[in-house]
């Protein structure tokens, strides 16, 4: 769920209480929410929930480690570069072009099915 947060009207710098921002730089304060993935400031709840919406991994499976490097991926396009082809664009981004294409499709199926879990 994205939490309430509060900017600067003045430098853009994004304070957990309202109180901070006004001290800030004493400026008008506009009210933003953050996305629970990237913690990035958007003026609408529903743009700051559907911001990573893709990247979080929904398959039930909470992290899948890289075979080839070792790494903990939670971003479904990590894991399902796992899953094609045996590694993570992490440790090596070389992909055949039939991996690159199935990769690609299956991160826009896993999108839409977020998309719609959201909904």
């Amino acid at each position: 769920m994205p939490k309430k947060a509060y900017e600067c009207g003045s430098c853009n710098d994004v304070h957990s209480t309202h109180y901070a921002a006004e001290q800030c730089c004493q400026p008008e304060v506009s009210d933003v929410w953050l996305c629970d993935t990237c913690e990035e400031a958007h003026d609408e709840k529903d743009d700051a929930e559907k911001c990573c919406v893709g990247k979080v991994k929904a398959r039930g499976i909470e992290t899948v480690r890289c075979p080839a490097c070792f790494r903990d991926q939670e971003l479904v396009q990590h894991a399902i570069e796992i899953e094609v082809a045996g590694h993570c664009s992490e440790c090596n981004p070389h992909y055949s072009v039939d991996d690159t294409f199935k990769i690609g499709d299956l991160v826009d199926q896993q999108i839409a099915e977020n998309l719609e879990r959201s909904l």
